[in-house]
Order: C-alpha cells, then structure tokens, then sequence
C-alpha cells in the first residue's frame, strides 16, 4: 500500500530551528541551506513588495552523494490582493527554492547534527559567535527584518544591511533607531517582528493512503452508482429515490465534485498544513492538473514533490478588518525530477558550494 507524509505544525523556540539543524519549519525567518548566492530578488512579481518566508523543507534523496542534504524554501506575498486575478490573468503570489549540498560541504559538519531539543538560545549564540557553526550572514549581508539578501545598508551604522527601504523603515521604528551604533545581527536573530509570519516547527507522520485516492475519476463514481443500484438488497423504491438523488447529483460541476473530495480527504486528518509525496499525484482541489514546465537547468520533467493546505492559513494571523487577506484551496510544489546539480560558485575559503534554483509553485485560489 502506498504512503504518504503529512506536515503538522508545532511550538518551537527559534534557536532550534537554524540552518545547522537542517529544520522543516514554518514562517520565522529562512534558515538558509547554502549560504552563499543565496535568491538575490525576493519582491513579489504584482505589488513588488517584499515576500514573506513561508515553509521550509528538508528532502535529502538518500541515492544521491550531492542530495545528502537538500532544502525546499517558500515565500509568499502577504498582500491579499495578488492572490486574485490580475487583469483576468491568474496571479501566482508564491515562489519556490531548491538548494542541496553534498555530506562533505563548506558549510557544515559531516557529523549527524546535534539534539535540537537540547538547543537553548543561550548555547546557540555561542556556537555562532564562536564560529562552531557558520553564522547567519557570514557570507551573504542579510536584512535583520526578513533575513533574506541586503543590498542596501545603513547610513549611520554602516553595519545593518535591508532588502528594501520598506524593512530598514520597519527596522528602524522597532528598535535601530535607539540601537544603531552597536548594532549585531546576531543580537536580533530570534527576535520576532511586524513583517515575520509566525514560527513553528514542522512535524511529519507517514500515513498509509487507504482510500485517499487522489487520482480518482468520475467513471469511478459511476461504477459505485451502478452497483449500489442493482445491490441484492435495494428495493424498488429505495432505487427511485436513489436515482432521483442522482439527477441532482449530476448537476453539480467536475470542480464541485472534485473539492468535495479535497475536503473530505483532509478532513480524515484535519491538522496537516503539508502533504508530501515526491513523485505521486497531489491531492487536486480542481479539476485541471496542472502541467508544470521543463527544468530551467537541465529541462528535464517536473514531478509533484508537496502541497500546502489551507489549514497553515489559521496559523499565520493574515486576517485584516476591511483588506483582502491571502487566502487559497492548496498550494502545488513541483521540483526537477533529476533534482539537477546546481551551479558551482565560490564560498567560504575559496570553496565551492551550491546555488538555488526556482522551481515551480502554483495554487488553487478559493472558489
């Protein structure tokens, strides 16, 4: 019987939840995979406002020496609007990263990472300042707001670093502005914010499918209509009414009968936020597959790796009196099937790490 993985969210300090713990996680800021050339524009393609972190996910391929470690990053716009139609076109406020490393990389040990349950914020900060572990932004500047790429800097301290002027004004209004000569990185790397999404740690159970068919098809309906109809069983007038049923049932459209199974599916197991299944089919909200695009490295074929519920919705805390808030039916997450080397680059000490590469997201908006 085939399986699959579900995600559940969970409480979880921050400090146990950074890149040397390889953490799937939700919100907080990105724990980076490679630290090097990390995405360098990460502004959403409609309102051109910076992205939020959504989730992380660790997907090492155990048959592959530079797959020993390998990390799915996902943004999200936090801006309602583009998650509707943009001039009749569908928008898609989402975009997705793939980064992976061989065991022995530049980053980090090839020993099993520690407990992170035996993590305190207090032994964290050491193993960073001590250079036990490599520090966030030690090769790339990162904005202390969102923890992505800073291009720009401070004009006074010259030491804290902003993707945008939106996060250096927020940053600025919540604390630089008293804290600025003495400004560290490190002092704020746990500490939340206005922009941050809420952080927990991600949970994950393997299931046995069972029923959960997700590639089943309206012909399937009409075999079980069939049956139940000629049932040894059933009466007459248990058939006509069942057939009257019928006609109304038939009036409803593929889409209603195609989220109708969505729902009834999670709701077997209400939690989840993610459903993994590298290689199988998602559990389709509408009735148009989606066909992703070619690799945009090696142009081999794209297969279905996860998908977000709308239950990580009721976490996040996107609600606004009067505003659109994001909102959708599920997320679809489609990598490389070769997950495909990346291209070699300079990093720490003259080495050479991987990149990241975008793969394909989209999402079923709600009807």
């Amino acid at each position: 019987m085939s399986t699959i993985t579900l995600g559940f969210v969970e409480s979880a300090p921050p400090w146990q939840l950074v890149s040397h713990l390889f953490p799937d996680k939700v919100g907080g800021r990105p724990a980076w995979l490679a630290l090097n050339h990390l995405p360098p524009d990460l502004s959403c393609p409609h309102c051109k406002n910076s992205m939020a972190f959504l989730l992380q996910l660790y997907s090492p391929l155990d048959e592959r020496e530079d797959c020993f470690h390998r990390m799915l990053f996902v943004f999200m716009c936090k801006n309602g609007v583009c998650f509707q139609p943009q001039n009749g076109v569908k928008a898609n406020p989402f975009r997705v990263f793939r980064s992976q490393l061989p065991k022995e990389n530049p980053y980090y040990s090839s020993d099993p990472p520690p407990d992170p349950s035996q993590a305190t914020e207090e032994s964290t900060l050491k193993l960073f300042r001590s250079g036990e572990v490599p520090t966030p932004g030690i090769v790339v500047n990162l904005c202390p707001v969102c923890g992505c790429p800073g291009s720009k800097s401070c004009a006074n301290c010259k030491l804290a670093h902003y993707c945008s002027k939106e996060h250096q004004t927020i940053h600025w209004k919540e604390g630089h502005k008293t804290g600025c000569p003495n400004y560290d990185y490190l002092d704020e790397l746990f500490r939340s914010n206005s922009f941050l999404l809420p952080e927990f740690a991600l949970t994950s159970e393997t299931f046995d499918k069972g029923g959960d068919d997700t590639t089943a098809t309206d012909e399937s309906d009409d075999d079980f209509d069939a049956e139940i109809i000629e049932g040894p069983d059933v009466s007459n007038a248990e058939k006509e009414e069942f057939v009257a049923l019928e006609m109304v049932s038939r009036k409803e459209t593929k889409e209603e009968r195609t989220f109708f199974r969505f729902k009834e599916i999670l709701k077997k197991e209400p939690d989840q936020v993610v459903r993994f299944n590298r290689g199988g089919s998602p559990l389709w909200a509408s009735p148009c597959p989606v066909d992703p695009p070619p690799c945009s490295i090696c142009g081999g074929k794209r297969i279905f790796e996860f998908q977000i519920t709308p239950q990580l919705l009721s976490y996040l805390k996107l609600d606004k009196v009067g505003e659109a808030s994001p909102d959708f039916a599920t997320v679809y997450i489609f990598t490389c099937e070769n997950s495909c080397p990346l291209a070699l680059s300079g990093a720490i000490e003259g080495t050479s790490s991987h990149e990241y590469i975008e793969e394909f997201i989209t999402f079923d908006p709600v009807s």
